[in-house]
């Protein structure tokens, strides 16, 4: 038996369900990888969380997660960037430096609060009931743990060089940023239409 509470089963069976729709919709998330057992322990997982209780977690996580973001940008990042940085003392190094870890902490504190708290309010009675841990859960659950971790680490770690380059060559982001925006747009566009075709294909 596994030695997780129900709410870390609860939370992992929440992730488990999105990793299958993305697995059932034949794509990938990069840095995102899982062995046959652990695909088909997962697939156990996410069976109790229906469609509209998954839609209602993501949307719940989603406005938790955004407001410990602007929390934590209100109440650590502005008053240490006023308290360090003074604006005939700013140095783009330091204030870069500042941002990434600041988007670190918020990240890394954030989404887990948001996700504990999240499906605890999305979970029903009788899907906690048809949850049943096994013995490898717990090492599942530090697999995600870990693989969320990594990619905050390969953001924040990206994002001092990004802002340095940005303003050491005075490149105007805008039109890049604009570029960017309507590319994932369309990159979203295809992968739901091809998800949907796929799904409606094997049905």
């Amino acid at each position: 038996m596994s030695g997780m509470t129900s709410g870390a089963l609860a939370r992992l069976a929440f992730w488990a369900r999105g990793m299958t729709a993305i697995k059932d919709g034949r794509m990938e998330w990069p840095g995102f990888c899982y062995t046959d057992a652990e695909w088909a322990r997962m697939r156990v997982l996410a069976a109790p969380i229906g469609a509209g209780r998954y839609q209602l977690f993501t949307w719940v996580n989603a406005a938790i997660f955004i407001a410990i973001a602007a929390l934590g940008i209100v109440c650590v990042f502005l008053p240490l960037a006023t308290l360090l940085f003074p604006p005939a003392e700013a140095s783009a190094l330091k204030f870069s430096a500042l941002l990434a870890a600041c988007a670190f902490l918020i990240i890394g504190l954030g989404l887990p609060i948001s996700m504990r708290l999240s499906s605890a309010l999305a979970i029903s009675r009788e899907m906690r009931a048809g949850l049943v841990g096994e013995a490898g859960d717990e090492a599942l659950a530090a697999k995600v743990s870990w693989q969320i971790n990594r990619i905050m680490l390969v953001m924040c770690g990206l994002l001092v060089p990004g802002i340095l380059l940005f303003i050491a060559y005075d490149i105007d982001a805008s039109p890049i940023i604009t570029v960017l925006k309507w590319l994932a747009i369309a990159l979203i566009a295809v992968s739901v239409a091809v998800g949907a075709l796929q799904q409606r294909k094997r049905s």
